[in-house]
């Protein structure tokens, strides 16, 4: 199998959304300094880089992190839509729906929009000005009974120009309201660069926080040998 690593390592320079707070990473103990061992004490938002929104987030009776089994967050029928969007732009349901047969049987939604190519580059815009999603997409992704999560390459699904249109598609993915304990997960500021034809399994594993309602994630898609790419 070769793997393709879809989440961003957590540092320092992990961009940030808008005010929220920077990750902060302070050694503890240094062999380079006499100690027998090296420590570290990490200090984060648990919204910091790749992470997966659970429904806990933004609904009250959503099920938290460590109330989720582990292989719900294993996909093994996995498509991705090219969907280009700059600043502050919405995907919507008019965006989504000449895509509704590939979406339909899919577990995993991978949305690559190229907005992820200025977290390096600009990563104050990045963090700022990225797009978003409206609350008629996840309307339309509700219907899909099989789909279980959506990544995308931004920051977050709330635009910040468009901040009640974020909120609402939160409280639509994650279940709010609904009654019948649906939700779908919400994987956010994905590293969607790379060539993904072909991948056969993807692991989206959160770091296992007990009583939070979402938390950073490893995201690693798998592909058969022999496979272009």
């Amino acid at each position: 199998m070769k793997r393709l690593v879809l989440s961003y390592p957590l540092g320092e320079r992990t961009p940030t959304y808008l005010d929220n707070p920077p990750v902060e990473i302070e050694q503890q103990s240094s062999i380079a300094n006499g100690d027998p061992y090296n420590q570290f004490i990490i200090t984060s938002i648990n919204h910091a880089g790749t992470h997966i929104d659970g429904p806990w987030h933004f609904n009250p009776e959503g099920k938290k992190l460590t109330d989720i089994p582990l292989d719900e967050f294993v996909f093994t029928r996995v498509t991705v839509l090219d969907i280009p969007k700059s600043d502050g732009e919405l995907i919507t349901k008019e965006d989504l729906e000449p895509f509704a047969p590939q979406i339909a049987g899919s577990e995993l939604l991978l949305i690559r929009t190229g907005f992820g190519e200025l977290r390096a580059s600009d990563p104050v815009r990045y963090g700022n000005h990225g797009p978003g999603f409206s609350a008629s997409a996840g309307q339309f992704l509700m219907v899909f009974d099989a789909l279980r999560a959506v990544g995308f390459d931004f920051i977050s699904a709330t635009s910040p120009q468009h901040m009640e249109e974020g909120i609402r598609f939160h409280q639509i993915m994650t279940g709010k309201g609904r009654g019948d304990g649906r939700y779908q997960f919400i994987i956010e500021d994905m590293k969607l660069d790379q060539d993904l034809s072909g991948a056969d399994i993807v692991y989206a594993i959160p770091l296992y926080i007990d009583g939070v309602d979402s938390s950073f994630a490893t995201v690693f898609a798998e592909r058969r040998q022999g496979r272009p790419g």
